[in-house]
């Protein structure tokens, strides 16, 4: 049990990427989240190019011997040690959260942020890709560490500053500033208002386009430019994604063009580095091919394939004046769409590892009229994001979904890495409007395929792991945001006087299951249904089951205490509370599903004031009671074992039984 109690006190932003006080030159269309317009990259910048003494152009200033990192990008992750620094890295990345995505990523919106139990966990799954490589953040690092000379030094430039004295560029294990700085640039390549316009740019821009694009900026002097995203096309998906930062155009003659690049893989001046990397286009053929060693394969692409693109260093980079919003200048994956003018929400499934990755609408076995679970063609809107983590690892593009999918049951297939001959530990993650939902320790094996189902309803998510063999289930967790409520009430005592108490009280949860052993073919599901404040789970193998249940929850308690009437004085205070318990044994009989009511779990602090509420939290028990229904079978799932998703349907009617379980708190504090 972890209690502790503070003033809330607004620290000071830490590491993410101020725009405003830097001389940009912006490309016509080119604002936060906006690819610029094809047809202002006109040819003539290639005339003006050619213009030129050497008939070549650069950054200024930039060497990638001075400004590039002495350390790989293999290095750099071999050197990250989160266990070492879990702390650190938490409170770090819990203040860059906020700048991204504002204080909804809050429990209670706090100045002195707890995260959610949704953005924990999101936080937790983008930073295990980190071990499938940083290129994103090492590109894109480099840039904002090459720094024009600068009228005035924001907050952000004097960090930049203060990383370059601690000489940066080359490998120390304990630079714990640099490691976040970096992790901070790679967690926002799928962030929408990156992604899109790097989208925009990858399917509507040609290689000589993107040529013309970086030439645009390097001539007119910008301080804006451009880290470059090459792909491999893999079974016609987009994978190996690397990032790289260019640097310098030069042109070769014949409608030839080197772009010179700075690729975190080969540190300029290594023995084994290759020297002058470059992407060569021709803009007679429309292509480009970038082969960093001769030994190795190469990226390459035409005008048709797609696999070449650029994102502009501005497009990461917020507007001063949305730092401090309650949603933040980016749109936040998983929080509740409750704010005014808030997006639609989208839903995400993400693979955290190597494999294949697909996920199409579920429509049943032999439904007429329908051309079956395998497009999405019905949905303009649907898009993938490749992952660029620079190492040729086979991680697959992360599945962005629309409005229109939320309720809709999605049939999701994985499968093992070709390129390994050991089965790979992997993870899925779906995100939702106010939730995560996650898929954890699965084995992906190349010849084999696992099945899952994923329904991301309005009120909650949905799971169903469907076993490929006999086996023990992954564990299934499935993390909301909070629920915040407001009420005053007289706190006066004898000894105090007269007190008045406005109190504020967010919660937020997480649920895990685990435990149960499947035969092949059988299906378990865990749900959340936000309206009932429920957890459900079931599985249908027809015999009694005994799961594993596991609670975190934190609550935030923020109190404004008014002292005294006429002249009053006002004291504030927050308390806040992290509990984690796990139960075994818990029995589900195989024609059952079993509920558990989250809300009431939570401590009430009801009118207490906080001493005795303190003791009530230091004295906390915590049994979960469990309550059962009829395993409801809708229409599409004709018999147990069935390939479909295991819907969970509340009954509406009392419970056929309840038994309470007492668990054990897990103090971490």
């Amino acid at each position: 049990m972890l209690l502790t109690a503070f003033l809330s006190v607004q620290l000071s932003p830490y590491l993410v990427m101020a725009a405003a006080d830097r001389p940009v030159v912006v490309t016509p269309g080119a604002a936060l989240g906006t690819a610029p317009e094809a047809s202002s990259v006109s040819p003539n910048w290639l005339a003006q190019l050619e213009q030129l003494p050497d008939g070549a152009v650069a950054l200024p200033n930039f060497d990638p011997a001075v400004n590039g990192f002495q350390f790989t990008n293999q290095e750099l992750i071999e050197a990250i040690d989160r266990s070492r620094n879990a702390q650190a890295w938490e409170e770090v990345l819990t203040e860059q959260l906020q700048q991204l995505f504002g204080t909804q990523v809050c429990v209670g919106e706090s100045a002195t942020c707890v995260l959610t139990a949704a953005a924990q966990n999101w936080l937790t799954t983008q930073l295990d890709r980190m071990d499938q490589g940083l290129s994103e953040g090492m590109a894109a690092a480099v840039l904002d560490l090459w720094q024009p000379t600068q009228p005035r030094l924001p907050w952000w430039q004097r960090l930049i500053n203060g990383l370059l004295g601690r000489t940066v560029f080359g490998l120390a294990r304990t630079l714990f500033d640099l490691q976040t700085f970096i992790a901070n640039l790679f967690l926002m390549q799928g962030v929408s208002e990156v992604f899109q316009p790097t989208q925009a740019v990858r399917e509507t821009f040609t290689p000589t386009q993107i040529l013309l694009a970086i030439a645009r900026v390097f001539l007119t002097g910008s301080g804006d430019p451009f880290t470059m995203g090459v792909y491999r096309l893999l079974n016609g998906a987009l994978s190996e994604g690397h990032a790289l930062t260019p640097y310098r155009v030069e042109n070769r003659g014949d409608s030839k063009y080197w772009v010179y690049v700075y690729d975190s893989n080969y540190p300029v001046g290594r023995p084994d580095s290759p020297t002058d990397l470059h992407v060569e286009f021709d803009t007679e053929a429309d292509t480009w091919t970038y082969q960093p060693t001769a030994s190795g394969p190469a990226f390459e692409g035409d005008a048709q394939s797609k696999t070449l693109d650029l994102t502009q260093r501005s497009w990461r980079q917020p507007p001063a004046e949305t730092e401090a919003a309650t949603t933040g200048p980016f749109t936040c994956p998983f929080c509740s769409p409750t704010a005014e003018a808030a997006p639609e929400p989208i839903v995400n499934i993400t693979l955290v590892g190597e494999g294949v990755l697909a996920v199409a609408p579920y429509v049943g076995p032999q439904v007429a009229g329908q051309a079956g679970p395998n497009s999405f063609a019905n949905l303009d809107t649907v898009a993938l994001v490749p992952f660029k983590g620079g190492l040729n690892r086979e991680v697959p593009a992360s599945y962005r979904l629309p409005t229109e999918t939320l309720g809709q049951p999605l049939e999701v297939t994985l499968t093992g890495a070709t390129s390994t001959a050991r089965p790979q530990p992997a993870a899925l993650q779906l995100t939702g409007p106010g939730y995560t939902a996650t898929v954890e320790d699965l084995v992906l094996s190349p010849s084999q395929s696992l099945t899952l189902f994923l329904v991301a309803n309005p009120t909650g998510p949905e799971i169903t792991f469907v076993a490929n063999r006999a086996t023990e289930i992954p564990r299934l967790t499935i993390s909301l945001t909070d629920e915040t409520r407001a009420y005053q009430f007289d706190s006066s005592t004898p000894e105090t006087g007269f007190s008045l108490t406005d109190r504020q009280v967010s919660k937020s949860s997480e649920f895990s299951l685990s435990g149960v052993r499947l035969a092949a073919g059988q299906r378990v599901a865990l749900a959340a249904n936000g309206e009932l404040k429920r957890l459900y789970f079931a599985d249908d193998s027809l015999a009694p089951s005994q799961y594993s249940l596991t609670v975190k929850n934190r609550i935030v308690i923020k109190d404004r205490i008014q002292l005294g009437d006429r002249q009053p004085d006002f004291v504030n205070y927050t308390l806040t509370y992290d509990e984690d318990m796990r139960v075994n044994g818990v029995q589900v009989e195989g024609d059952r599903q079993a509920f558990f009511d989250y809300n009431p779990a939570f401590v009430d602090p009801a009118e207490l004031p906080r001493q005795p509420l303190l003791d009530v939290f230091e004295q906390r028990d915590f049994p979960i009671t469990i309550a059962y229904e009829p395993l409801a079978v809708s229409s599409n799932q004709l018999s147990p074992n069935s390939r479909s998703p295991l819907r969970l349907v509340p009954s509406g009617a009392v419970p056929l039984e309840e038994r309470v379980f007492q668990g054990a708190l897990r103090k971490t504090g």
